[in-house]
């Protein structure tokens, strides 16, 4: 099997997670190769490593036209002799569609509202959508994100879209509790990742807890992003919060914290929250979306724009003794070996190849 992933960037998200998973875990006969849109990324060493190769087309996020982007995928897929084509987006679903390279298209919806960061992206996503007739098969990868495609014009029927949680990597038991109060947040820097919220509540959290920290890692969440640190010297955190950027790192960081801190008004089911929990660290988290299948306990899951249920949801659980965050541990770990396994979403995507493949 030659499967092509087509996906817009090579930075941190759930899509590129889930491409390199795949990748991965490919079998000893397949080959993965990956077409990214735009130039090299924080995830790009990791990309390369798994898959059979890379291109970038090395488009600007300003590029009305994808010319350049169908010129080159129509040429892998004949270079390559490709099986499959498996865009992730809606920029990359719209090069897929208007791609005239005669193989089954499949596409993964990955965001359950629109967090279109431009109106290019946002007209990308509703060409995206009256295009998607050409889709032989579309995917979702939690029900919040299958529930918006009507919102877009897409025609592919929900029932004919299979949902297919994110999955990834699950240890073989939690990783040891670190003890102390480092909190995270793995997030690129957009407004739907409401990085205001989550500041505003670290400020509630740290008046009760001074002890308290939280490192905020991804693309544009670094120390040169004014906004950012403005925020931060505005609520007094100077001391409290760093901004890291993009990592690389992302399992060792998770050992190193007590817990995983989602801010977010628009989500789908966050990779970096299901890896957290097969390595048994707990998700604190808005009811974005799907986010709250993540946590254990429904004192851990707020509803969006609200710092102070957020602070109070991390307050709560920086309280519980040790007993108590030992069992939400490992909560949190079984979750994940039992329903978001990489193994059985690999096996779910490689049967749509086949089928793909065979009709």
């Amino acid at each position: 099997m030659r499967i092509l992933h087509v996906v817009n960037d090579a930075d941190t998200g759930g899509a590129q997670t889930l491409i390199e998973a795949l990748a991965r875990r490919r079998g000893s006969h397949d080959e993965v190769r990956i077409l990214v849109l735009l130039g090299r990324g924080g995830l790009s060493d990791r990309l390369e490593a798994a898959a059979t190769s890379v291109d970038y087309v090395g488009m600007s996020r300003r590029e009305v036209v994808p010319a350049r982007a169908v010129a080159h995928l129509l040429r892998l897929v004949r270079k390559h002799r490709i099986d499959v084509v498996h865009s992730h987006l809606h920029q990359s679903d719209l090069v897929n569609a208007i791609t005239p390279h005669g193989r089954p298209r499949i596409s993964t919806q990955h965001a359950s509202e629109d967090a279109s960061s431009s109106r290019v992206a946002h007209a990308a996503w509703r060409a995206a959508g009256a295009l998607s007739f050409r889709m032989d098969q579309m995917v979702a990868c939690s029900p919040s994100a299958r529930n918006i495609t009507a919102e877009f014009g897409y025609t592919f029927r929900p029932g004919r879209m299979p949902v297919i949680f994110n999955g990834t990597t699950v240890t073989d038991s939690p990783a040891p509790n670190p003890g102390g109060q480092q909190l995270l947040h793995l997030a690129r820097f957009a407004p739907p990742k409401d990085h205001r919220n989550l500041l505003e509540a670290m400020a509630r959290v740290h008046a009760d807890h001074p002890q308290a920290r939280l490192l905020c890692a991804g693309h544009g969440a670094d120390e040169s992003n004014e906004h950012l640190t403005a925020w931060r010297a505005e609520l007094g955190l100077d001391d409290v919060v760093e901004f890291a950027g993009t990592i690389t790192d992302v399992r060792r960081r998770m050992r190193g914290a007590a817990a995983l801190v989602f801010a977010s008004y628009n989500e789908a089911l966050p990779m970096a929250g299901l890896e957290a929990i097969s390595e048994g660290l707990p998700v604190i988290t808005t009811r974005a979306g799907d986010a709250a299948f993540m946590t254990v306990d429904e004192r851990l899951a707020v509803a969006p724009h609200d710092p102070d249920a957020l602070a109070a949801a991390i307050s709560w659980f920086l309280d519980r003794p040790v007993d108590e965050v030992e069992a939400i541990r490992m909560k949190s770990w079984e979750l994940s070996h039992r329903d978001f396994d990489i193994d059985r979403a690999t096996q779910r995507y490689m049967t749509i190849y086949r089928d793909l493949v065979r009709s």
